[in-house]
Protein backbone atom coordinates (compact mmCIF):
# COMPACT_ATOMS: atom_id res chain seq x y z
CA UNK A 1 0.00 0.00 0.00
CA UNK A 2 1.00 3.69 -0.81
CA UNK A 3 -0.21 6.92 0.22
CA UNK A 4 -1.12 9.93 -2.00
CA UNK A 5 -2.15 13.37 -0.41
CA UNK A 6 -3.12 16.52 -1.66
CA UNK A 7 -3.95 19.86 0.27
CA UNK A 8 -7.50 22.31 -0.21
CA UNK A 9 -6.32 26.17 0.20
CA UNK A 10 -9.24 28.27 0.67
CA UNK A 11 -9.24 31.94 0.73
CA UNK A 12 -11.65 34.01 2.98
CA UNK A 13 -15.18 34.21 1.76
CA UNK A 14 -14.73 31.06 -1.02
CA UNK A 15 -16.51 28.70 1.63
CA UNK A 16 -18.98 29.80 4.54
CA UNK A 17 -17.76 26.85 6.75
CA UNK A 18 -14.77 27.29 5.72
CA UNK A 19 -14.11 30.92 7.03
CA UNK A 20 -15.30 29.70 10.56
CA UNK A 21 -11.90 27.32 10.61
CA UNK A 22 -10.14 30.90 9.66
CA UNK A 23 -11.20 32.86 11.83
CA UNK A 24 -10.86 30.20 14.65
CA UNK A 25 -6.96 29.26 14.64
CA UNK A 26 -7.88 26.56 17.24
CA UNK A 27 -10.75 24.71 15.54
CA UNK A 28 -10.05 21.63 14.11
CA UNK A 29 -12.24 18.67 12.30
CA UNK A 30 -10.77 15.08 11.20
CA UNK A 31 -12.66 11.92 9.98
CA UNK A 32 -13.99 9.37 12.13
CA UNK A 33 -15.36 7.24 8.82
CA UNK A 34 -15.82 8.21 5.45
CA UNK A 35 -18.15 5.87 2.84
CA UNK A 36 -19.72 7.56 -0.82
CA UNK A 37 -21.64 5.40 -3.46
CA UNK A 38 -22.48 7.18 -6.60
CA UNK A 39 -26.00 8.16 -5.07
CA UNK A 40 -24.94 9.23 -1.71
CA UNK A 41 -21.60 10.00 0.72
CA UNK A 42 -22.34 9.74 4.43
CA UNK A 43 -19.15 10.18 7.15
CA UNK A 44 -18.43 10.66 10.67
CA UNK A 45 -16.26 13.97 11.65
CA UNK A 46 -14.67 14.76 14.93
CA UNK A 47 -14.95 18.59 14.95
CA UNK A 48 -12.86 20.33 18.14
CA UNK A 49 -11.84 23.62 19.95
CA UNK A 50 -13.09 26.24 21.83
CA UNK A 51 -16.63 27.12 23.44
CA UNK A 52 -16.99 30.13 21.33
CA UNK A 53 -15.32 28.73 18.00
CA UNK A 54 -17.44 25.67 18.00
CA UNK A 55 -20.37 28.21 18.72
CA UNK A 56 -20.13 29.72 15.41
CA UNK A 57 -19.65 26.25 13.52
CA UNK A 58 -22.63 25.03 15.01
CA UNK A 59 -24.10 28.15 13.85
CA UNK A 60 -23.31 27.55 10.07
CA UNK A 61 -23.24 24.45 10.07
CA UNK A 62 -26.73 24.97 10.83
CA UNK A 63 -27.74 26.73 7.75
CA UNK A 64 -26.40 25.24 5.38
CA UNK A 65 -28.24 24.35 2.07
CA UNK A 66 -25.43 24.46 -0.66
CA UNK A 67 -22.79 21.70 -1.06
CA UNK A 68 -19.44 22.69 1.55
CA UNK A 69 -15.96 22.23 1.75
CA UNK A 70 -17.01 19.46 4.00
CA UNK A 71 -19.27 17.44 1.47
CA UNK A 72 -18.02 18.30 -1.48
CA UNK A 73 -16.41 21.07 -3.51
CA UNK A 74 -19.48 22.26 -6.54
CA UNK A 75 -21.28 24.68 -3.73
CA UNK A 76 -23.87 23.82 -5.71
CA UNK A 77 -27.19 22.62 -3.65
CA UNK A 78 -27.62 19.31 -2.15
CA UNK A 79 -30.11 17.48 0.03
CA UNK A 80 -28.06 16.72 3.05
CA UNK A 81 -28.64 16.07 6.70
CA UNK A 82 -26.60 15.45 9.90
CA UNK A 83 -26.57 14.59 13.50
CA UNK A 84 -24.90 15.48 16.71
CA UNK A 85 -23.56 12.06 18.29
CA UNK A 86 -21.82 13.42 20.83
CA UNK A 87 -21.29 17.15 22.42
CA UNK A 88 -18.81 18.25 24.70
CA UNK A 89 -17.78 22.19 25.73
CA UNK A 90 -14.92 21.91 23.59
CA UNK A 91 -15.82 19.13 20.73
CA UNK A 92 -18.84 17.67 18.66
CA UNK A 93 -19.11 14.29 16.90
CA UNK A 94 -20.87 14.85 13.62
CA UNK A 95 -22.32 12.23 11.69
CA UNK A 96 -23.88 13.54 8.06
CA UNK A 97 -24.95 12.40 4.94
CA UNK A 98 -25.08 14.17 1.39
CA UNK A 99 -26.74 13.41 -1.68
CA UNK A 100 -24.69 12.65 -4.72
CA UNK A 101 -25.24 13.77 -8.54
CA UNK A 102 -22.93 14.97 -11.57
CA UNK A 103 -21.43 19.16 -11.33
CA UNK A 104 -21.51 17.97 -7.00
CA UNK A 105 -19.83 14.85 -6.54
CA UNK A 106 -17.36 14.97 -3.34
CA UNK A 107 -13.95 14.35 -2.86
CA UNK A 108 -14.52 10.74 -1.36
CA UNK A 109 -17.10 9.58 -4.25
CA UNK A 110 -14.15 10.68 -7.20
CA UNK A 111 -11.57 8.56 -5.51
CA UNK A 112 -13.68 5.82 -4.60
CA UNK A 113 -14.77 5.95 -8.52
CA UNK A 114 -11.80 6.20 -10.28
CA UNK A 115 -9.67 3.61 -7.32
CA UNK A 116 -12.43 1.31 -7.02
CA UNK A 117 -12.81 -0.94 -3.52
CA UNK A 118 -9.90 -1.08 -1.27
CA UNK A 119 -9.21 2.68 -0.60
CA UNK A 120 -8.95 4.44 2.71
CA UNK A 121 -9.30 8.29 2.84
CA UNK A 122 -8.69 10.71 5.91
CA UNK A 123 -9.11 14.00 6.35
CA UNK A 124 -8.04 16.87 8.39
CA UNK A 125 -8.65 20.78 8.70
CA UNK A 126 -8.03 23.84 10.07
CA UNK A 127 -6.89 27.19 9.15
CA UNK A 128 -7.22 27.73 5.46
CA UNK A 129 -6.34 23.93 4.77
CA UNK A 130 -7.86 20.84 4.07
CA UNK A 131 -5.53 17.96 3.89
CA UNK A 132 -6.65 14.45 2.51
CA UNK A 133 -4.83 11.78 2.63
CA UNK A 134 -5.46 8.07 0.77
CA UNK A 135 -4.34 4.87 1.40
CA UNK A 136 -4.11 2.62 -1.76
CA UNK A 137 -2.89 -0.30 -3.81
CA UNK A 138 0.84 -0.05 -4.72
CA UNK A 139 -0.58 -0.06 -8.70
CA UNK A 140 -2.97 2.67 -7.86
CA UNK A 141 -2.76 6.36 -9.71
CA UNK A 142 -4.21 9.08 -8.68
CA UNK A 143 -3.77 10.93 -11.83
CA UNK A 144 -7.42 11.33 -13.48
CA UNK A 145 -8.77 11.93 -9.57
CA UNK A 146 -5.99 15.27 -9.55
CA UNK A 147 -7.16 16.41 -13.23
CA UNK A 148 -10.90 16.55 -12.06
CA UNK A 149 -10.14 18.11 -8.81
CA UNK A 150 -8.23 21.01 -10.83
CA UNK A 151 -11.11 20.87 -13.38
CA UNK A 152 -13.56 21.72 -10.97
CA UNK A 153 -11.61 23.56 -8.24
CA UNK A 154 -14.19 26.86 -7.85
CA UNK A 155 -12.89 30.77 -7.37
CA UNK A 156 -11.04 30.91 -4.36
CA UNK A 157 -9.77 27.72 -4.48
CA UNK A 158 -6.07 26.17 -4.70
CA UNK A 159 -4.75 22.73 -4.30
CA UNK A 160 -1.40 21.22 -3.79
CA UNK A 161 -0.48 17.71 -4.91
CA UNK A 162 1.89 15.20 -2.70
CA UNK A 163 2.86 11.49 -2.92
CA UNK A 164 3.89 9.59 -0.01
CA UNK A 165 5.70 6.42 -1.14
CA UNK A 166 5.47 4.67 2.68
CA UNK A 167 2.01 4.77 4.50
CA UNK A 168 1.92 5.96 7.74
CA UNK A 169 0.25 6.90 10.92
CA UNK A 170 -3.14 5.06 9.70
CA UNK A 171 -4.10 4.82 13.41
CA UNK A 172 -7.34 5.45 14.99
CA UNK A 173 -5.10 7.99 17.09
CA UNK A 174 -1.03 7.77 15.34
CA UNK A 175 1.15 9.04 18.35
CA UNK A 176 3.45 10.55 15.75
CA UNK A 177 1.06 13.11 14.86
CA UNK A 178 -1.80 12.51 17.67
CA UNK A 179 -4.72 14.44 15.66
CA UNK A 180 -2.39 17.60 16.80
CA UNK A 181 -3.46 20.48 14.60
CA UNK A 182 -0.35 23.25 14.63
CA UNK A 183 -1.50 25.15 17.26
CA UNK A 184 -1.47 22.58 19.48
CA UNK A 185 1.61 20.85 18.10
CA UNK A 186 2.94 24.20 19.14
CA UNK A 187 1.68 24.86 22.24
CA UNK A 188 3.81 21.23 23.58
CA UNK A 189 6.74 22.24 22.20
CA UNK A 190 6.62 25.39 23.77
CA UNK A 191 5.91 24.05 26.94
CA UNK A 192 9.12 21.75 26.20
CA UNK A 193 10.85 24.02 25.47
CA UNK A 194 10.34 25.96 28.83
CA UNK A 195 10.45 23.59 31.05
CA UNK A 196 6.91 23.51 32.03
CA UNK A 197 7.09 19.25 32.58
CA UNK A 198 10.31 19.35 34.34
CA UNK A 199 10.71 18.84 38.20
CA UNK A 200 10.56 21.21 39.29
CA UNK A 201 9.29 23.45 36.76
CA UNK A 202 11.56 26.05 35.01
CA UNK A 203 8.66 28.28 34.16
CA UNK A 204 4.80 28.48 34.87
CA UNK A 205 1.91 28.24 31.84
CA UNK A 206 1.61 32.17 32.86
CA UNK A 207 5.40 33.02 31.99
CA UNK A 208 5.41 30.95 29.17
CA UNK A 209 2.44 32.89 27.59
CA UNK A 210 3.81 35.92 28.31
CA UNK A 211 6.83 34.83 26.81
CA UNK A 212 5.24 33.85 23.53
CA UNK A 213 2.72 36.88 23.87
CA UNK A 214 -0.11 34.90 23.74
CA UNK A 215 -3.21 35.03 25.84
CA UNK A 216 -2.68 32.63 29.00
CA UNK A 217 -6.16 30.91 28.49
CA UNK A 218 -5.29 30.26 25.19
CA UNK A 219 -1.89 28.49 25.61
CA UNK A 220 -3.82 26.55 28.63
CA UNK A 221 -6.78 25.28 26.00
CA UNK A 222 -4.02 24.46 23.51
CA UNK A 223 -1.57 22.54 25.61
CA UNK A 224 -4.86 20.82 27.34
CA UNK A 225 -5.66 19.46 24.27
CA UNK A 226 -2.52 18.56 23.34
CA UNK A 227 -1.98 16.60 26.01
CA UNK A 228 -5.60 14.79 25.63
CA UNK A 229 -4.85 13.61 22.17
CA UNK A 230 -1.63 12.60 23.26
CA UNK A 231 -2.60 10.33 26.25
CA UNK A 232 -5.55 8.78 24.06
CA UNK A 233 -2.91 7.96 21.52
CA UNK A 234 -1.18 6.42 23.95
CA UNK A 235 -4.18 4.30 25.78
CA UNK A 236 -5.45 3.25 22.72
CA UNK A 237 -1.99 1.78 21.03
CA UNK A 238 -1.28 0.06 24.45
CA UNK A 239 -4.96 -1.41 24.49
CA UNK A 240 -4.54 -2.98 20.77
CA UNK A 241 -0.74 -3.80 21.10
CA UNK A 242 -0.49 -7.44 21.05
CA UNK A 243 2.43 -7.68 23.72
CA UNK A 244 1.04 -5.65 25.80
CA UNK A 245 -1.89 -7.61 26.09
CA UNK A 246 -0.29 -10.81 26.43
CA UNK A 247 1.32 -9.24 29.19
CA UNK A 248 -1.70 -8.32 30.40
CA UNK A 249 -3.12 -11.83 30.10
CA UNK A 250 -0.26 -13.23 32.16
CA UNK A 251 -0.24 -11.26 35.14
Amino acid sequence: MREFAFTVTYERGADELMDVFIDHPDLSSRTVSCHATAESMWRVDEVTGPEEALAAYDAVLAGLTRCSNLRGMGGCTLDWRYEVLEETPTSRLIYSQQSEGPGCRSIPYLVADHLGDGVLIHAEQHGNEYVWRVLAPDDAALSAVYDELERHLREGLSIDFDHIERATNWSKHGVDDAGLSPKQRAALELAVEHGYYEQPRRHSLQEIAQLADIPTSTLQYRLTSAERHVVESFVDDARFDPASIASAASQ
